[in-house]
């Protein structure tokens, strides 16, 4: 009976890079804190907005990552 915990490859070195999800779930968390510490204001404002707008920002975001993510060719 073996003790010996063969589980970990030290053979391969692999750079690990940042979670861009974990990156937004960040974001999103201090904003939400940033908000409660400045307290709560009225989103009246936000309810004007068109979702055409919506779209369209969502399509440049969703572009901008698309272009500045690192392309994966394995």
């Amino acid at each position: 009976m073996d003790d010996i915990d063969d589980t970990q490859d030290t053979g391969t070195t692999s750079r690990k890079r940042p979670s861009p999800l974990l990156f937004l779930a960040g974001l999103a968390a201090l904003l939400v804190s940033g908000w409660a510490l400045v307290g709560p204001f009225s989103l009246e404002p936000l309810a004007n907005v068109e979702f055409r707008w919506l779209f369209v920002l969502v399509a440049v975001v969703v572009g901008a990552v698309l272009v500045f993510a690192p392309n994966r060719k394995r």
